[in-house]
This record gives C-alpha cells, structure tokens and sequence, in this order.
C-alpha cells in the first residue's frame, strides 16, 4: 500500500468510527427527549435501567453547572486536540490508543452539539442498581476512550 493511500485509510478508518459514536449519540438523545420529554421518567429495564431525560449544563456529576461558557470551550479545545491524535495520519500511536481518542472525540463532538444546540448536555440513562449518575452514550464512549488511552500507553510503554 502507498505511503498516500494508507494515510487516507488512517484517516478515513477513525472519521467513520467517530461520524457514527456522534450518529448513534444524536439519535437516541433526540429520540428520548422527543419521545419522554425533559425531567420526565420512563422504565426500560425495570430495576436495571431508567430513561430519565436531563438537561446537563455543567461537567460530569453536574460540577460547575453555573459556567456553561467554559464547558463550551473546554470542549471545541478537546475536538481540536483531539482530532489532531485521532485524524492525523502522521501521528503516531498504537491501534488502541487511536481509537481510544477517536472514542473520546466523538463523544466530546457529540456532547459538544447538545451544548450549542439544547444549552446542555442531555442525560437520560439512569441506573438503578446503585446510585449514580445520569448519563448519555457520549459519555459511555469518553469513558471507554480515555481507558483505552490508558491501556495503550501501558501496553506501549510495558
């Protein structure tokens, strides 16, 4: 493979992975604020699971709530950070690390549109096996990237 061709297909692999986190993140955010409506409740796997819509207009656990600006910007810093580790063909990371920042670039991308567009994150999973947080499926893939950041640095470096 050509040294052009493989770096389109660096590039292309984790844009297409990271189109369909914010695809998939979009849907069922609009799909659950359409179909049950802010601050309301419904049950999806009773005991397991509720579908509980919030508005989110602060970070993780709601921290800061009262500087939305911030999270705004705190978040364009994270998609331009980010999509340069995850786009760049020329940066140079093992596969898991790759796709460790693409996970998080699409769930700060997806996050990021529900701040511009809705004024704050919308939350709506909810479980009820212990108590936690409300969250999204944005947040599930920056969770699972910053751990698959994680486990490929140790990978590399161990």
């Amino acid at each position: 493979m050509t040294s052009l061709k493989k770096n389109k297909v660096d590039f292309l692999i984790p844009f297409l992975f990271c189109t369909l986190i914010v695809f998939i993140d979009q849907i069922t955010k609009r799909f659950v604020y359409n179909e049950i409506g802010l601050n309301n409740s419904r049950d999806f796997l009773p005991g397991i699971v509720q579908l509980t819509v919030l508005q989110n207009t602060g970070g993780a656990f709601s921290i800061l709530k009262q500087y939305p600006v911030y999270f705004k910007v705190l978040g364009l810093i994270n998609v331009f950070i980010f999509s340069y580790l995850a786009l760049c063909p020329t940066v140079k990371f093992n596969q898991i690390t790759k796709l460790g920042f693409t996970s998080v670039l699409g769930g700060t991308i997806g996050n990021l549109i529900d701040r511009f567009l809705m004024s704050g994150v919308i939350d709506f999973l909810d479980l009820q096996l212990f108590n936690f947080a409300v969250f999204n499926i944005a947040d599930i893939f920056i969770d699972v990237g910053v751990g698959l950041i994680l486990i490929g640095f140790l990978k590399k470096n161990g």
